[in-house]
């Protein structure tokens, strides 16, 4: 029977190792889990400081700062930008309140009910956006389909005249006599 017992016994030590082995590895995971955690939560902690400083701070930055400051601006400002590129593509504005999109002509926010900020027209460098002849939806430049209506869009000889009942710039319904658009402003087409 020694044979057996001292395998009995060999098994049950490279168990317990193993046993041993696997929580100390468990408890190193967690540990490490948790430095991770905290060093989250301490850039976090230093970013709100870095924003309120920035905030306390932006009408007259510090002169060491004063170039960090200059870049927040011109990033601040081209973030500004792209969100009014994306909401005339999207036909929207963004609420001022909580930041919910609007659909263009709404008076309202259908998230928080606050009044819906006028739509600032295009630039007046920027190219008009092509519209759908079907729906009259604004369509991507090279766009074969309607994204909304899903009709096939005609070749740029094939395309009718351009309907001056809607909106060059925001697909809005114009009124007949309309020489401006109501929502965007852009001039009504036809009108020079």
């Amino acid at each position: 029977m020694g044979f057996f017992d001292d395998l009995t016994a060999s098994v049950s030590r490279t168990a317990k190792q193993v046993s041993e082995n696997a929580k100390t590895m468990a408890d190193k995971n967690r540990i490490k889990k948790d430095i991770t955690s905290t060093e989250n939560e301490l850039r976090n902690r230093f970013c709100d400081i870095g924003e309120h400083f920035y905030n306390e701070n932006v009408d007259n930055p510090p002169a060491e700062f004063a170039e960090v400051f200059a870049a927040i601006a011109e990033l601040k400002a081209a973030r500004a930008q792209k969100q009014h590129e994306l909401e005339l593509i999207d036909g929207t504005v963004m609420c001022q309140n909580c930041g919910a999109s609007i659909a263009l002509g709404s008076k309202f926010c259908p998230q928080c009910g606050a009044t819906a900020p006028a739509p600032t027209p295009a630039p007046s460098n920027a190219q008009v956006q092509p519209i759908c002849p079907f729906c009259g939806q604004t369509l991507a430049p090279e766009a074969m389909f309607c994204a909304s209506c899903g009709n096939k869009l005609p070749a740029p000889a094939e395309q009718a005249p351009v309907d001056k009942s809607v909106c060059p710039n925001c697909g809005q319904e114009l009124a007949p006599d309309a020489m401006f658009c109501a929502v965007c402003g852009t001039k009504a087409p036809g009108i020079d």
